[in-house]
């Protein structure tokens, strides 16, 4: 008797190393799942962003420094917005260099877009700066100023 209980034991202690060991391999394993499945999570969010369906519109302002004034500044709108698919700004310089009181018109213009896009219901989702030193001649009298605004509305 002492036998089949001294068997049972071995058997249950066999049988629980056996156990033991697949645990700690699956535990092993953990961090490479999980590195393996956490990334897609984050795709499964945007496609269900996706799914929810939006529409994009993006203005961009270009803002030119061109010595004298020669420069050219707009804003651009894609797919065009009320009709308006490019407006002029003005330029950030003139015969005397840096006019302040364009900068400020500037401003007012780019606001008054912003203003207007969001009346509408779109919202500004992302800004995105960029800028550009022309240096072709050794100088950096050129360059421009570019900015796009991503806005998004649900369908």
């Amino acid at each position: 008797m002492a036998e089949a209980i001294w068997g049972d034991n071995f058997e249950h202690s066999q049988l629980y190393r056996h156990h033991a060991m697949r645990n700690h391999r699956f535990l092993r394993l953990l961090p490479l799942l999980l590195l393996l499945v956490l990334p897609l999570l984050p795709q499964r969010t945007l496609a269900q962003g996706k799914a929810a369906g939006y529409q994009y519109m993006q203005m961009t302002t270009i803002e030119s420094i061109v010595a004298g004034g020669l420069g050219r500044s707009r804003v651009l709108f894609t797919p065009e917005f009320k009709g308006t698919k490019e407006a002029q700004m003005e330029n950030l310089f003139s015969l005397t260099g840096i006019n302040i009181g364009n900068v400020k018109t500037n401003e007012e213009t780019i606001l008054r877009y912003l203003s207007e896009v969001t009346e509408d219901g779109w919202e500004l989702f992302q800004v995105t700066p960029l800028t550009q030193t022309l240096q072709n001649t050794g100088t950096t009298g050129q360059g421009i100023f570019l900015t796009r605004y991503t806005f998004r509305k649900a369908k």
